[in-house]
């Protein structure tokens, strides 16, 4: 991949953080994360070292932070990271901020278990930044990951990789004003599928239907302003995890749309 869709993808993520940078509600609970990562026991981490790669906002570290960890390492490239500062400017567990990309991660067997959740599918180099994560952790230290899927999103995908080819190129308040009214028609079909066995039910009932409505426009402008995004078949996530060196994995299909991993170093 080139080098100019990672600087891409890397200012993508700095400008949707500045117009969407609060991390309140179910967007930014404990209840959203313990989701992500399930079925992985959160209280593990309590006095382990621990790293998130992709901080963005801030939103899964406030809830890592929580857990009382002995220490954090938050990688952020873009300039989110400053809004993550903001956003965890009260955390009693200490927080090393590092400003580099993932392919930069160097930590040579120090981490007990690290974390990367709606990060690995917008990185184009994704098998050199998971290696680095395996050369990162401790023997039998854990990388948890949350990646989109492909299978169960045939028809989302259809309509939004249509719709990408014009949105990308949008300035930020037209795309803002694009992604209220589409979360008009979002709102509409999340009731219809209380009564409906609509695609992607799963998911409208138990994630989005718990969001305000500003955090599902956060959610539809990130669908729509990235220059790249992968979404994964659980082929490919194995694939990506054994290549950068994992032996022992767990793959789950969350809400028949994503997947967790767990993987073992």
């Amino acid at each position: 991949m080139s080098n100019y869709k990672s600087k891409d993808s890397i200012k993508d993520f700095g400008k949707q953080f500045k117009y969407h940078d609060k991390i309140d509600d179910y967007w930014g609970s404990h209840e959203i994360l313990k989701d992500m990562v399930n079925p992985f026991d959160l209280n593990l981490i309590k006095n382990k070292i621990i790293c998130e790669v992709g901080v963005g906002s801030g939103r899964i570290l406030k809830n890592l932070v929580r857990l009382s960890p002995k220490k954090i390492f938050a990688i952020e490239p873009s300039d989110a990271i400053e809004i993550a500062k903001k956003n965890n400017r009260y955390s009693e567990v200490e927080i090393l901020y590092k400003k580099i990309s993932g392919q930069m991660i160097n930590f040579n067997n120090e981490i007990d278990y690290i974390f990367s959740l709606g990060v690995i599918h917008r990185i184009p180099e994704a098998e050199i930044v998971c290696k680095k994560i395996y050369e990162s952790l401790k023997p039998k230290g854990k990388f948890i990951i949350w990646l989109y899927g492909k299978e169960g999103n045939e028809l989302y995908l259809f309509i939004f990789n249509n719709l990408r080819k014009i949105t990308k190129f949008m300035p930020d308040k037209l795309l803002n004003l694009f992604s209220i009214f589409l979360n008009l028609m979002l709102s509409i079909y999340i009731f219809l599928c209380k009564y409906i066995n609509l695609p992607l039910k799963n998911y409208m009932i138990n994630v989005l239907k718990k969001c305000s409505f500003e955090k599902r426009k956060y959610i539809i402008f990130d669908q729509l302003n990235p220059s790249y995004s992968k979404y994964y078949t659980k082929h490919e996530v194995k694939t990506l995890l054994i290549k950068s060196g994992f032996k022992k994995l767990e793959i789950f299909h969350r809400h028949k749309y994503s997947w967790t991993a767990i993987a073992e170093k």
